[in-house]
């Protein structure tokens, strides 16, 4: 489900189809039909497990300190769809979104709503000419309907288990489908992946006589995103950066874009003693698990959750009963939620409860911490409700 897109595929008689149908025939197609909008433009690409939007919001803030004009294109929505595509900071318009709309509405190709959305983005970025875009792989890489762009530089951030009924079983596997995102002579930039992972990807890199970069330690300057992983993600943004602007490139410019890089629910705090934090896998979830010790060692943790079908809850669930004092499994409005009562029956805390997500959060700020974390779907339903219960409760 991709917010707010029904009201354009409506206005402009648009059909597409929910499901996701990895691939590129499709897109290639429709883009053809348009003339091939994303042809020369200066794009970055991410693909990876964990730590994509961070790193996407870190390397755009230093490209904006050295000057530059950044689009990007973001996964998933925050709000709605406009916020997933933007021009430094700002989310697209009503009025480009119906300039784009207006064009794809006379696409013969059918379209999963994913590659109309890949489609829109780059009818608009195309439009507004930034000088550089930074692009988030959807799902995988290889595959996903953004991999029709040959960027200047690619980035895979992290590599674990995710989406295995479309990537496989196997961390190799899922490593081959990222490295899809490496382009002929590219250069690309690697994360810390796992031994496996990282044979697979310099394998495919040699193919394509790609230089390959790789972060040797986090970056240890000041950030507002929280948690040792954000600095490993600083430093995947300042390779990346640093490679990109050559000459050009000024250290003092690049610390002061990842001070200010800022992104919603990465541990943001959304009200005192109220974390979002969008970790929904097991290794997102044990990266959130260390920055909650790290800020709140004295503090009685409440985790309030939610998941989509399909991931690893018995894991993700083990990892928070480490440090949770008592959890709130929550009932939220989308068609792949997974019901709260499993999430229920299978923790083991003493102390838990079932709620839907209208229902007050309690929120006992002097003594306990309220982390909402498990989709970044049910925070943004929460945020589209502006924060309603906790407002209330207050």
């Amino acid at each position: 489900m991709i917010t707010g897109l029904d009201h354009y595929k409506e206005k402009w008689g648009i059909h597409s189809k929910t499901a996701i149908q990895p691939g590129l025939e499709a897109i290639q197609s429709a883009l053809a039909e348009l003339g091939n909008p994303h042809h020369g433009l200066p794009f970055i690409h991410i693909a990876g497990t964990n730590g994509k939007g961070s790193t996407a919001a870190f390397i755009s803030s230093i490209l904006m300190a050295h000057g530059k004009q950044v689009g990007n294109f973001f996964s998933p929505a925050i709000e709605d769809v406009h916020d997933q595509i933007q021009i430094n900071r700002q989310p697209a318009g009503e009025k480009d979104f119906d300039k784009a709309m207006e064009q794809l509405a006379k696409v013969a190709t059918p379209l999963t709503d994913f590659e109309l959305l890949t489609a829109a983005a780059f009818l608009i970025l195309k439009e507004k000419s930034p000088d550089y875009i930074v692009i988030e792989a959807g799902m995988g890489g290889r595959f996903d309907s953004t991999n029709v762009i040959e960027p200047l530089i690619s980035i895979i951030t992290s590599i674990s288990k995710e989406h295995t009924a479309f990537l496989g079983d196997s961390v190799k596997e899922i490593a081959w489908h990222k490295a899809g995102i490496i382009k002929l002579g590219k250069p690309v930039v690697l994360g810390p992946l796992p031994e496996l992972a990282r044979a697979q990807i310099e394998e495919i890199a040699k193919e394509k006589n790609t230089p390959v970069l790789t972060v040797q330690q986090a970056y240890k300057g000041p950030l507002t995103l929280k948690g040792k992983h954000q600095e490993v993600n600083a430093s995947l943004a300042w390779t990346a950066a640093e490679q990109i602007l050559g000459q050009y490139f000024e250290e003092e410019k690049a610390v002061s874009g990842l001070a200010q890089a800022a992104i919603p629910f990465r541990f943001e705090e959304v009200f005192p003693g109220v974390i979002f934090d969008g970790a929904h896998n097991e290794a997102s979830i044990k990266a959130l698990v260390e920055t909650i010790q790290e800020n709140y060692p004295n503090k009685k943790i409440h985790i309030v959750m939610g998941l989509i079908k399909g991931k690893d809850y018995l894991s993700i669930l083990k990892e928070l009963e480490n440090i949770a004092t008592r959890f709130t499994f929550i009932d939220f409005g989308d068609e792949r939620a997974m019901p709260a009562n499993i999430l229920f029956s299978e923790n083991i805390s003493k102390i838990k409860t079932i709620q839907n997500e209208y229902d007050i959060l309690p929120v006992q700020e002097d003594v306990e911490v309220t982390i909402v974390t498990g989709s970044l779907y049910l925070l943004s339903l929460l945020k589209q409700h502006n924060y309603e219960m906790f407002r209330r409760y207050r």
